[in-house]
């Protein structure tokens, strides 16, 4: 199968460093911290931002969790999350995924996009609550409006699936295209595989499919899945000797892939038949 799902787990996209303290300096760190200290909720989650991703500062989990929880108990929607992330990872406090999910839950509902993301996954699954693909669904549509190619590959997912939603392959080339266009690797992957082999025919393009699988080989050389789709997209197109080739290459990097030697079997008698 060249498509590739949602994350096999509960994605974490907040935690890392996005204020450049070590380059500011200790001047703005110390008026990023009186802010912090006055109550206002914005700065709480930076800092812990700053102490999670040791980011200007010793990292210290247990300080982190001090912040993101003094901004998550205001109801602010970035601190509710980081805070869910703690307890998802066990960083700071004991890991606890009840206490997670709850907080992940808030931010969503208080409209973090990564919360909401998240959410959706873990109903899409049965992470921690019910599988629930209509609860799936609306949440990952609520993220994906927001957005985060992260929510927009998963919504594309559910329309090319299925999940949730009437299968509608369009609808998934769009939100696909979106999240790509964004540098979602993983989303040119899915858009290039759909591209060639859709059922709709307004829909197939193989001319694209192979500039589209081309683009996320670039991103990820050494994946195994978009050397796989790129051949598809190549047969697809009619380029049956450069389907053999990158078909040839996914084998290699996964040798005990049969279904990539089948598949390289079929194309390798395609262009001998040609």
């Amino acid at each position: 199968m060249k498509y590739v799902f949602l994350a096999a787990a509960i994605l974490a996209v907040v935690l890392q460093p996005s204020m450049g303290i070590a380059q500011a300096g200790q001047q703005d760190f110390a008026a990023l911290q009186a802010r912090a200290e006055s109550g206002d909720a914005k700065a709480q989650v930076d800092l812990g931002v700053a102490y999670a991703s040791g980011d200007g500062v010793p990292a210290d989990d247990a300080q982190a969790v001090k912040w993101f929880r003094a901004a998550a108990v205001k109801g602010d929607a970035a601190g509710e999350y980081a805070l869910g992330e703690m307890y998802l990872f066990g960083r700071g406090v004991p890991l606890d995924t009840d206490t997670a999910l709850n907080w992940i839950r808030q931010a969503a509902e208080h409209g973090d996009a990564h919360g909401q993301y998240n959410l959706a996954v873990s109903y899409a699954q049965g992470q921690g609550v019910p599988k629930d693909k209509q609860e799936a669904e609306k949440w990952m549509r609520k993220a994906a409006d927001q957005g985060p190619a992260a929510g927009q590959f998963g919504l594309g997912s559910m329309y090319a699936h299925g999940s949730g939603v009437v299968k509608n392959e369009a609808e998934a080339v769009g939100w696909y295209r979106k999240a790509a266009d964004q540098g979602d690797s993983a989303a040119m992957n899915n858009l290039a595989f759909l591209l060639a082999t859709a059922a709709d025919p307004k829909v197939r393009n193989p001319t694209e499919a192979v500039d589209v699988a081309q683009k996320a080989i670039e991103a990820e050389p050494d994946n195994s899945s978009y050397l796989d789709t790129q051949a598809t997209a190549y047969f697809a197109a009619g380029m049956l000797s450069k389907a053999v080739d990158s078909e040839r290459e996914a084998l290699k990097l996964k040798p005990e892939s049969t279904s990539y030697k089948k598949t390289l079997d079929k194309y390798q008698a395609a262009l001998a038949a040609k």
